[in-house]
Order: C-alpha cells, then sequence, then structure tokens
C-alpha cells in the first residue's frame, strides 16, 4: 500500500493549503467583471466551491491509484465502484492498530443463502464483526447488510472487499463510511502571531486585470500600488509599522472624500460613528487635510478596544480574514489594512477597499466596545468551522459590520463601513427605495448578496448592542465539537472540549470578579446613593 500511502500524503498537503492560504485563487476574478465591488460574501462562496472542486478532483486521483493498486489481481472495478467516502476512507487509515468502519453491503442474492457466506468471508479476512444488521433495499430487489467491523491493519480493509466482490457474485454495491466520525476541524490559528500564517495573499483585484477599475490603463497609480503592496507583503507579527510617504494627490483625494461625506454624516451616520469621529478629530489622529499614519490609528484604537490594523497587500480568503478578527486585529474585506487610495477621477467610489474606506469607514466605529466585540466574536466563531459555516459568517459580517443599519429616534442611520465610507450608497441605504428587514444572525446568514449595484436590501438592529446580543444568542447554537474563549493577556484562545479546559479561564476570572469585589467594599465612602443604585442596575 505504499503507492496508496503517498496519494494519502498529497490529501494532507492539499488540506493545509486550503486553510494555509497558498492556494491561488485568482480564478475568482475571472467571474467579477460584471461586479460593482469585491465582496466578502462572493469570496467566501467561490472558497467554498472551488474547495469542493479540489476534493472532489482529489478523490478521484485516490480512485485512479487504488484501481492501480488493484489491477494486479484484476479486481481494479472495486475502485470504480466504491463510494467516494469509501474512498477516502481507504487513504485516511495511516498506521497499524485496530481501525473501525461501517461496509454496506447490498446483494440479489436470498437472505438465508447470502449473510453465512459474507460473515465466512470478512472472518477468512480477519475482519471483526461488531455489529450485523439487514434491511431490503432501499433501491431494486434485495437486501442491504450493514456490518460494524474492525480490522487490525488498513490492507485488511481493502483486502476483505476485494474478497466479497471475488466470492460473491450477487452482490451490487460496497459502500464503506467512517465509524464514529469525528467532524474535521480545518487548521486555525491560537495565538495572535500565527495571524502570519493567514497572511497570504490568495488573489489581486489590480487596474491591471479589469478595465472597469477606475485605475485601469493608468500607469502612474498602477506603479504606486505596486510600491505600496511590497511594502505591506513582509509584515510580519512583532514588526513596527511602516510609515507612508503620500503624494499630495493622494492628500487631496483623501481632503475630497472627508469634504463630502462630512454633511451626510451628520445626517445619516449613527450617534458612535459621529461621537467616535469628532473624538478621532480633536484628538489629531485623523485630519481632514492629511491621510494619517496607521502607527497613529493604532494607537488610537488600542486604547479604546485593543483592536491594531495590519498591513497587506491583497485579498485574502474568507478564512483568514475572519480568523484575525478573534484576535482584535483588523482586516477589512478579506485584506489586511489597504495602504493605498481608490483612483484620483472617482474619489467617491472604489470598487475594492481602500484606506479611505478603512479610516473613515471602520476606524470611528471600531473604537465602540459593543461594535468590536461583536466582530471579535464573529472572528471567533469562524475558528475551525467548516466552509459552509465560513460562508454564513462572513455574509453576516458583510451584512451587518459592513452595511448594517440601526434606528435612532425613529430614524435610519449607518452603523456599516461600507456604507459609512460611500456617499451615494449611504443616502441610498437610509432612503426608502430599498427593503429594510430587521437583523436576524440565522436569517441574514441564509440572505443573498447582489454586488453588482446598490443593494435592494440592508437590515436593520435596534441598537449596536442589541445587535450583538442576538449574534451571541445565534453562536450559541453554532455547531461545532468545541467552544473558544479569547485570553487577552496573551492575545490567544483556549480550545474548551471539557470542563478541565476551563480552568485557566475560570481563575482568571476569580481574580478579576476579586478586584470588582474589593472596589465595591469601598464605594460607600466614597459614591453617593444614586451611584449604587445605578451599580446595581447594570
Amino acid at each position: 500500500m505504499s503507492a496508496l500511502h503517498s496519494i494519502a500524503e498529497s490529501s494532507n498537503a492539499l488540506a493545509c493549503s486550503l486553510v494555509m492560504g497558498s492556494l491561488d485563487l485568482s480564478a475568482s476574478g475571472a467571474a467579477a467583471s460584471s461586479r460593482r465591488r469585491y465582496s466578502l460574501v462572493h469570496q467566501a462562496s467561490f472558497e467554498k466551491s472551488h474547495i469542493m472542486t479540489l476534493k472532489r478532483q482529489n478523490t478521484q486521483k485516490k480512485r485512479q491509484e487504488l484501481e492501480s493498486h488493484l489491477e494486479s489481481n484484476k479486481q481494479f472495478q472495486i475502485a470504480r465502484d466504491l463510494n467516494d467516502e469509501g474512498v477516502d476512507l481507504i487513504f485516511s487509515l495511516e498506521g497499524d492498530g485496530q481501525i473501525l468502519f461501517s461496509v454496506i453491503v447490498s446483494s440479489s442474492a436470498e437472505l438465508a443463502d447470502f449473510l453465512p457466506s459474507i460473515i465466512s468471508t470478512l472472518d477468512a479476512n480477519n475482519v471483526m464483526m461488531q455489529h450485523i444488521e439487514t434491511r431490503p433495499a432501499l433501491k431494486g430487489r434485495g437486501l442491504d447488510v450493514l456490518i460494524e467491523c474492525a480490522v487490525e491493519h488498513k490492507d485488511s480493509a481493502v483486502a476483505a472487499v476485494a474478497a466479497l466482490k471475488r466470492a460473491h457474485a450477487s452482490i451490487t454495491g460496497v459502500r464503506m463510511y467512517k465509524t464514529h466520525q469525528e467532524p474535521e476541524v480545518p487548521w486555525f490559528p491560537r495565538h495572535v502571531s500565527e495571524i502570519d500564517k493567514c497572511s497570504n495573499c490568495i488573489t489581486k483585484y489590480e487596474p491591471t486585470i479589469d478595465p472597469r477599475h477606475p485605475g485601469f490603463g493608468d500607469e502612474t497609480y498602477i506603479a504606486r500600488r505596486e510600491e505600496l503592496n511590497k511594502l505591506a507583503a513582509g509584515f510580519k507579527y512583532g514588526d513596527q509599522l511602516f510609515d507612508v510617504q503620500y503624494t499630495e494627490a493622494e492628500h487631496d483625494t483623501w481632503r475630497q472624500v472627508v469634504d463630502k461625506l462630512e454633511t451626510l454624516h451628520e445626517k445619516l451616520a449613527c450617534s458612535t460613528y459621529r461621537r467616535n469621529l469628532a473624538m478621532l478629530l480633536e484628538e489629531g489622529v485623523l485630519t481632514r487635510d492629511r491621510i494619517p499614519q496607521l502607527r497613529s490609528i493604532n494607537a488610537f484604537l488600542e486604547r479604546k478596544t485593543g483592536f491594531i490594523l495590519r498591513p497587506c497587500s491583497g485579498l485574502l480568503s474568507a478564512r483568514d480574514f475572519l480568523a484575525s478578527l478573534a484576535f482584535r486585529v483588523f482586516q477589512i474585506f478579506k485584506f489586511k489594512t489597504t495602504q493605498y487610495l481608490r483612483h484620483h477621477a472617482k474619489p467617491h467610489h472604489s470598487p475594492e477597499p481602500d484606506l479611505i474606506h478603512e479610516l473613515l469607514g471602520h476606524v470611528p466605529m471600531f473604537a465602540d466596545p459593543a461594535l468590536a466585540q461583536m466582530s471579535q466574536d464573529i472572528g471567533l466563531m469562524s475558528l475551525g468551522a467548516t466552509d459552509e459555516q465560513i460562508e454564513r459568517l462572513a455574509t453576516v459580517y458583510w451584512f451587518i459590520v459592513e452595511f448594517g443599519l440601526c434606528r435612532e429616534g425613529g430614524q435610519l442611520r449607518a452603523i456599516g463601513a461600507g456604507l459609512l465610507s460611500a456617499y451615494g450608497e449611504l443616502q441610498h441605504a437610509c432612503s426608502d427605495v430599498p427593503e429594510h428587514r430587521e437583523f436576524i444572525p440565522s436569517e441574514t446568514a441564509l440572505q443573498k448578496y447582489e454586488d453588482d449595484d446598490y443593494q435592494p436590501l440592508y437590515y436593520v438592529a435596534d441598537g449596536i448592542e442589541e445587535a450583538l446580543a442576538k449574534l451571541r444568542e445565534y453562536a450559541g447554537k453554532f455547531q461545532r465539537p468545541f467552544s473558544l474563549i479569547y485570553d487577552p493577556y496573551t492575545r490567544s484562545v483556549t480550545e474548551v472540549r471539557s470542563v478541565n479546559d476551563l480552568t485557566p479561564s475560570m481563575l482568571r476570572f476569580k481574580l478579576e470578579l476579586s478586584a470588582i469585589t474589593t472596589s465595591i467594599k469601598i464605594l460607600p465612602q466614597l459614591e453617593k446613593k444614586e451611584d449604587k443604585e445605578n451599580l446595581l442596575t447594570l
């Protein structure tokens, strides 16, 4: 089975390449020429489809290898007839030791003639039978026999199937399945430093590719983007953020957008955004006429919510993007923070996230504790999630963090960064033109995202805190074989599969609760009666 072992190794390498983001998914750009913008939802959907295709191709390679292995004894037809999970099962059997699996044998023979013969054949091939059931065949005449088996060596699994097919002409099908199958959990980072493994650029959306890009054909603009991409490409955990010397033309583009959005923000941005933007301007972190450096933005955000910005040179997978949020590392729309600006010819629209979108759209909102926590919760839910779950989480993120609305004083107000940094769509979203629905994460996760024009539908929360509460309720129903707890001191996650795994977190909680209790004890000496009542209410 050495040849089979080599295929199993290649399968593992493929799985690693998928979760580590080293596969080239640039083909996703080919279908996007009609899109108004690139979206996280589209990327997640494409990745799920692409990975399924790769898995099917890999299973086919395994099947061909199995056929070749069995050809010497004229049993290659077994590999052709075996179900996909059976083929994958054979290649997943590594090393010696007892191997458990189930096999369903379909036959056109009578039970009295067929069952004793099966038992004899399996016993002769050193297969230990632990449980046997029979039933009428689901398709056609005959019967199905379910056998839960154990073998000492992986070769025995193949030999047993071959012996069955060779000895029983009445067999119409053999299907193998894993017994007590544990769900496969994709690799995910456990510490913030491992985000370096989630920072590989999957593909790039460049003005050299799409003629609809505002910068298409502008060689000066293209060269400038490439210059900034090179600076970002080598960034690793622990590196000092570099300063970018922006040109006067870039500062002028920034100025135009800030001036255009200022009046609109007063009317249509949520109060949290307006309050935090005023704070950023007052402290000089943001200015109306100069593009700020990421270093000063990080200093501000870390003081407020612990989020940081990290540069990256291109599009990441949706899985990598969401994973970084779990550690309060700020990446926007499958990008880590891009440091180039939209083309000066169209300062009020960008088909991709740029620095203006990130600084004017996201930064004021990520200074809010509830919005920051909601984003981190989505990130934590993504760690170890299935491809389908990643697609749903990306959709929830897109509809609330990027394009979400809330109600304040009976009026629609924007909380999503994609709206807050886009003059036209901000007005559209808050108008009577599109449909507005209540934000319910379980329903939002299934909604199709339209990315060829302004959205026909936006989701509305009563407030950011209410949206966070609904998201956590959704998280409580999220199917995953473990839960995760984030440690803000070590910037790591703890995987919880048993009560014992909770010990470090409970100890940390005990120490924090002790500090709170001590503070409460001295409050009667320092605080007024109404302050104590407020504390009890909280």
